[in-house]
């Protein structure tokens, strides 16, 4: 996959393939966008082209609303690892502007779709956009023939129910994992730094792996999670715990922290990507060390249990 990223109008008129291309922002690439780009992946094999995804960094609304440090689904490292992983010819990166924000469509449709060499784009029956989502699949169908064709999407919702990444989110902030692994056609996961934290997971048997956010992802509902942690090229299954540390109220910051079962090595400063596969319980503060660590065995003794029915199912 060639990766472009476009941070000045006259890159758009490099020379490039001729593109199948959709445009937005996708922020998940859930199993929606996936019809929608391989789609995209079809058309261009029958015409000969090449595929394209055409995204913007940083998101269109939060700079249309003026909003920083918005949580997302997916980063815009993750984003660019999942479209390599479809097959996917361009991944296009344009930077999202105020100015390219108020473009009418037909603006739109000239000054970026056209220097970009689409020849074919593929969008659903809802797609909008320009200023103010003005421009829509019959604005294209009229105003940009003369330009490349319009491919439109039509999907039965009869089959395939209506997928967005709100509902993903919602999903994900009630702890509904499984709603929303089912949506994104694979585990919600989010990756950070392992780092030095009080080690109160050590002193009770269940050492833990501290994991510093450092992009802007969305944070599953405070719980308790199974799930599976790679570090160092290596996957293992793990307990995941959401929140503030309740029994040993020591934490005013939202902590994560993977508990790897059969693994005692040193990952301080180890980037660990962390999956989740279901949520087993809510977080609770308990009345004593001994109570917590009854209720972590009873844990384990549960995520194994579903890790050995995924497992032998695969």
């Amino acid at each position: 996959m060639k990766e472009t990223r476009i941070k000045d109008r006259l890159q758009l008129v490099e020379k490039r393939d001729e593109l199948v291309a959709c445009i937005g922002y996708f922020d998940g690439l859930h199993k929606g966008h996936q019809l929608l780009i391989n789609e995209v992946k079809d058309v261009a094999k029958e015409r000969g082209l090449k595929s394209a995804i055409i995204t913007f960094d940083p998101d269109p609304w939060t700079v249309v609303n003026n909003k920083s440090h918005v949580n997302h689904l997916t980063p815009m490292r993750d984003k660019i690892a999942l479209a390599e992983s479809m097959g996917i010819d361009h991944l296009i990166i344009i930077e999202f502007t105020k100015d390219i924000s108020k473009l009418e469509p037909i603006e739109f449709v000239e000054t970026i779709l056209v220097p970009l060499n689409v020849r074919v784009l593929v969008c659903g029956e809802d797609f909008r956009f320009g200023y103010r989502g003005a421009g829509n699949v019959a604005f294209l169908q009229e105003h940009a023939r003369y330009y490349f064709d319009t491919h439109i999407m039509e999907i039965d919702y009869s089959v395939n129910k209506k997928i967005g990444t709100t509902a993903i989110v919602q999903s994900l902030l009630k702890g509904d994992i499984e709603s929303a692994n089912d949506m994104l056609g694979r585990e919600y996961h989010l990756s950070g730094f392992v780092v030095k934290g009080h080690q109160r997971g050590r002193e009770i048997g269940f050492p833990t792996a501290n994991i510093e956010i450092t992009d802007e992802y969305v944070i599953p509902q405070e719980g308790v999670y199974a799930g599976y942690a790679t570090v160092r090229g290596k996957t293992y299954r793990s307990l995941i715990s959401i929140g503030h540390n309740p029994t040993f109220n020591h934490s005013v910051k939202l902590s994560v922290e993977s508990h790897l079962l059969d693994f005692d090595e040193d990952i301080y400063g180890e980037v660990i990507s962390q999956t989740f596969v279901s949520c087993l319980r809510e977080q609770i503060k308990f009345d004593s060390i001994d109570a917590l660590i009854v209720q972590m065995n009873e844990d384990k003794e549960k995520a194994v249990k579903l890790f050995d029915e995924i497992e032998s199912a695969i």
